[in-house]
């Protein structure tokens, strides 16, 4: 190590110790100083930031941190291995910041900084500290929440049960086995002081109604065709299917028996719901949407074709359903009431939308974005629509995601996945 750190007054440099605009390796230096970088970290929610002094040395490469389950070793280079990996390379001198959630399953994740020189490598202290999250059995890839509820459902595909638990504290107050679902999207509602889920699969096409929290099922449906969408209205359910002559219809809730239906688009497509007297409701797809006007005791009272479209449709859960704006599909199509598409979330090739929310009064986005293959949450302010402003970009882990729930102060992402061929379900805040 002698050998690594004898001529290393720019290394001091590195910490800050001494002034100097900069210096070279065969500056002379009798002291050893191991380690030389000093990684500093501060936790905000689920967020990790961390900082360095700048190294301010010739033949500076890269910085490269590491990240681990265990307190990383103090190798003169770095070692990567199936237990560290590299959390990012940044090769521009001047940024000595990274924020981050990137975090592993367990008690701690650790960290170490190396900076390469030349055929050389300076190195920090390995840090370690507790993640900031919450976790739930089982891979509930599936989820949903109603405003102003601390207790949201959560569809468990591996064991073939929901799981209704406190996305505040990570409590679970319920679990009911349903092998009736394989692949649902779920809603949560509330109609005549009653909190119910309507769950739906798309194909084998399946309508679920449960009672919540006790999840007891009190009205079910299954369909020859695929079941594209599906979305409570007061005391209706609205459906969009595959079925011929009958694409769109209006449900009696308690019976699930049609009230009026229209011919419809049969292409994918999701819906949009905005309630008044009369409600509109759109059915978005890639190739055909159509716009509705449903009177309050359920009939169809208008019927025509609008110009807004959907990209790459998706299930219903990962849309956003606001008052006067509606967000769905791979780009995140913004359309208004009047079916108009307004603006997209983003317009790339190689990005894609997953799941999008709107602030409550619907100046926000809120949305997880993949990016060149990496996963982000992103807040964008859509106040001002067309034009949108990106506030806020955060790297988020590798998980499967299920559930956006922007609070007051905080975004709680639920996420899921395998840890050892066992599922667990994150819970992740983020401050806004």
């Amino acid at each position: 190590m002698t050998k690594l750190f004898g001529k290393s007054m720019c290394f001091l440099v590195a910490l800050g110790l001494i002034s100097s605009a900069s210096c070279t390796l065969s500056d002379p230096d009798t002291t050893i100083h191991d380690p030389a970088l000093t990684l500093e970290y501060t936790q905000d929610y689920s967020l990790t930031h961390f900082s360095w002094d700048k190294v301010k040395v010739t033949g500076f490469k890269e910085y490269i941190l590491l990240q681990s389950n265990q307190p990383i070793p103090n190798n003169p280079t770095p070692v990567v291995n199936q237990d560290v990996t590299v959390l990012k390379r940044i090769t521009e001198v001047d940024v000595n910041h990274l924020m981050t959630s990137n975090l592993l399953v367990g008690q701690q994740t650790c960290y170490k900084l190396y900076c390469a020189v030349d055929n050389r490598f300076l190195y920090s202290q390995s840090v370690c500290f507790d993640q900031s999250y919450l976790a739930v059995d089982g891979f509930n890839d599936k989820a949903a929440h109603l405003a102003g509820l601390d207790d949201m459902i959560g569809y468990d595909r591996v064991n073939d049960k929901f799981n209704v638990f406190n996305y505040k504290t990570g409590n679970v107050t319920n679990t009911v086995n349903d092998n009736t679902l394989n692949f649902p999207s779920l809603e949560m509602y509330q109609w005549n002081g009653a909190t119910h889920v309507i769950g739906f699969n798309q194909s084998a096409a399946r309508l679920g109604l449960y009672q919540f929290p006790s999840m007891t099922a009190t009205q079910a449906k299954s369909y020859p065709n695929v079941l594209w969408a599906a979305r409570p209205l007061n005391q209706f359910i609205l459906i969009a299917s595959q079925e011929s002559g009958n694409n769109f219809q209006v449900l009696n809730r308690n019976t699930f028996l049609p009230l009026d239906s229209r011919s419809g688009t049969q292409s994918s497509q999701n819906m949009a719901v905005f309630t008044g007297d009369p409600s509109v409701v759109l059915t978005l797809g890639q190739s055909g949407s159509k716009k509705y006007l449903v009177s309050a005791n359920g009939f169809i009272t208008s019927e025509q074709s609008i110009l807004g479209r959907i990209g790459q449709p998706d299930l219903q859960h990962t849309c956003a359903q606001g008052l006067d704006l509606f967000i769905c599909g791979s780009s995140g199509n913004i359309i208004n009431k009047d079916g108009e598409n307004v603006a997209s979330l983003t317009i790339s090739n190689n990005s894609f939308i997953t799941m999008s929310r709107l602030s409550s009064d619907e100046s926000k986005a809120i949305y997880i974005i993949t990016r060149n293959g990496l996963t982000f949450l992103e807040i964008a302010d859509i106040s001002g629509l067309p034009t949108i402003t990106v506030e806020r970009t955060i790297e988020l882990p590798i998980l499967t995601y299920s559930d956006l729930i922007p609070d007051e102060g905080i975004i709680h992402v639920i996420g899921t996945t395998f840890n050892s061929n066992f599922p667990e379900t994150f819970i992740l805040k983020y401050p806004w």
